[in-house]
């Protein structure tokens, strides 16, 4: 049995080895003796305990580290519970948390576990992770039959939130007629008239995370459920899941939540009773280790998206190369600080926000004087990782991005940075200092595909254009940017029909992006619906995070505000939607 130490194989009868075995909820099996707790490895004293060990699930022994002249070696079991012939040996299972409690006594431990207790810590990343392949994935998107859309239908509530059978209609007649179906739909209400892209709305990491979200609420009743921070980007989502009795472990900016009833950090309450939901966004390390520490599993409740990963995948790929990973992003978004988290375990890695970032980093690399190039750097000194050397961290590059941001503004960056290079280098060298295949592995595809529908909607049209979609919901920010690009002030960022005052004004979200704006971060009202002889043609999409029935209640609303003699009902335009398919 070859561990990832290839020199190094796993022998319970070598004395300067030791194995630790850990169950799915992260906690050691370990036996108690006398007073101390003594790591399970004892039990194995031959080929035939381990074989057992095996033959009940646990892994192949993976290599970790030396302590003290011996080999430290990790396992893991399926399951939360110990197998009983482990418990009829003696061993019981403890939180890294307990253990690292029990070591401030002098003899509350082992003298091998105290003295591997600062690897074993140090590694405890590594745990949930050791039966994964390189391949592997931690949440795999469902498949049509394995999704569960009874979850958008268990009340009034989740209906009116989920559910547009006018937004059905149309996705069924695309499925339909999928051949001459990229072009973006039509919705014919007679006074107004709604051009809807070819594809808007969730995407499938979105509706992978919602209903796994749900499913864990309804099926643990008895204990409390927390989600590391929000499910997804949006408000009607988040507060539909708190009033189901999800709770909150931060907020999307890292806050610690607090509990209302003890003014104690939830973070600070946690026990190995509690349930914690990491979000599509994924989590950074940090977070993580927090969990495993105090005995939680994560797998069964990790809802990162695949495509989030894949960016981690190529980012450690890069590093494995010799690459430095510049990530497009924005520095306080969560998956990008997942994504920093993990690409600075395997290599030099910094966040570069836009345009403008990377025209300084591209001075960075200019520049001669390594004093020059160090004052230069100090704008990222908090945005890259720990040791980061600008003299020798710059020289080979591969990008990769938020997977929420525009495509076209990543491919930007990236040329902006391949020419810096070539400058500095020589266009010879390109090959080598920067990884071309960034150029497009990292991007996610639900979010281009959505991008390019609203791109195509445009082209037929419309007075004004409506996206749909959390405050703080990048990809939502991207589509708006696309329809203001086409429709100046005539393009509107909203978050539900609230947001729709009258006929005449509409409160529009100003996105925090330009830090110069001082009207970034907050809404302003804005002149609405103009009047029009001939029907009103609105474009109307909602972000990755936007239900379908918010859009169905923006226009249901937009529709009020017309002679009702001139506008059909939903019922009947969603009929005529049904009769195409």
């Amino acid at each position: 049995m070859v561990s990832e130490n290839a020199t190094e194989t796993f022998d319970p009868a070598n004395a300067g080895q030791r194995l630790y075995l850990f169950l799915e909820n992260n906690k050691l099996a370990a036996r108690p003796s006398g007073t101390k707790v003594e790591a399970y490895q004892s039990a194995i004293e031959s080929a035939a305990d381990l074989e057992r060990v095996l033959e009940a699930g646990a892994s192949a022994p993976v290599w970790i580290g030396e302590s003290e002249g011996a080999s430290v070696f990790f396992s893991n079991i399926d399951g939360c519970e110990l197998p009983e012939f482990l418990k009829a040996q003696g061993c019981v299972s403890l939180a890294l948390e307990a253990i690292c409690s029990l070591a401030e006594s002098a003899d509350g431990l082992s003298a091998g576990l105290r003295a591997d207790l600062g690897l074993i810590v140090s590694n405890a990343i590594r745990i949930p992770y050791l039966r994964f392949k390189e391949t592997d994935f931690i949440y795999r998107f469902r498949t049509e039959k394995q999704r569960n859309r009874r979850i958008y239908h268990v009340d009034d509530s989740s209906t009116a939130l989920y559910h547009s059978a006018l937004c059905d209609a149309i996705k069924t007649v695309k499925r339909s007629k999928e051949r001459s179906a990229a072009g973006p739909a039509t919705l014919d209400f007679g006074a107004v008239n709604y051009v809807l892209p070819s594809h808007f709305g969730f995407c499938l990491g979105v509706q992978n995370a919602i209903e796994r979200a749900y499913e864990t609420i309804a099926s643990f009743p008895d204990r409390r459920v927390f989600m590391l921070s929000e499910l997804i980007h949006n408000p009607f989502v988040n507060a539909d899941l708190k009033e189901r009795g999800l709770l909150y472990l931060q907020s999307d900016k890292g806050v610690p939540a607090i509990d209302p009833e003890t003014g104690q950090a939830y973070w600070d309450s946690l026990t190995d009773d509690d349930i914690v939901i990491i979000p599509a966004f994924g989590a950074r390390d940090e977070d993580k280790v927090r969990l495993i520490e105090k005995g939680l599993p994560l797998n069964a409740f990790d809802a990162t998206c695949m495509l989030v990963e894949k960016v981690w995948k190529a980012a450690k790929r890069y590093g494995q190369r010799g690459y430095t990973v510049v990530i497009h992003g924005k520095a306080e978004h969560e998956e990008t600080k997942a994504t920093f988290s993990n690409s600075s375990k395997y290599a030099p890695s910094l966040i570069v926000r836009d345009m403008a970032e990377a025209t300084q980093l591209a001075a960075v690399i200019a520049a001669e004087d390594a004093d020059e190039r160090a004052r230069l750097f100090a704008p990222f000194a908090d945005r890259c990782s720990p040791g980061f050397d600008a003299s020798r961290d710059l020289e080979k590059l591969a990008l990769v991005n938020q997977t929420t941001l525009l495509r076209n503004e990543t491919l930007k960056i990236i040329d902006f940075l391949e020419t810096a290079l070539k400058a500095r280098y020589g266009a010879a060298q390109i090959e080598e200092r920067m990884e071309m295949s960034s150029k497009g592995d990292t991007l996610c595809y639900a979010t281009q595909v959505n991008q390019d529908a609203l791109g195509g909607a445009i082209e037929q049209g419309a007075d004004l254009a409506i996206v749909v979609g959390g405050k703080n919901s990048s990809n939502t920010f991207q589509l708006f940017r696309i329809c203001e690009e086409a429709f100046g002030e005539r393009a509107f960022y909203i978050q539900s029909e609230a947001n729709i005052l009258s006929r005449d004004r509409v409160e529009h979200f100003v996105f925090p992006y330009n830090p110069k704006d001082p009207k970034q971060g907050r809404m302003e009202e804005r002149p609405f619906l103009p009047e029009r002889d001939e029907p009103l043609r609105i474009l109307i999409t909602g972000g990755a995070s936007c239900p379908d029935g918010l859009l169905q209640q923006v226009i249901a609303k937009v529709n009020g505000y017309f002679d009702p003699s001139r506008v059909k009902s939903i019922e009947e335009v969603t009929t005529e939607v049904e009769a195409l398919a």
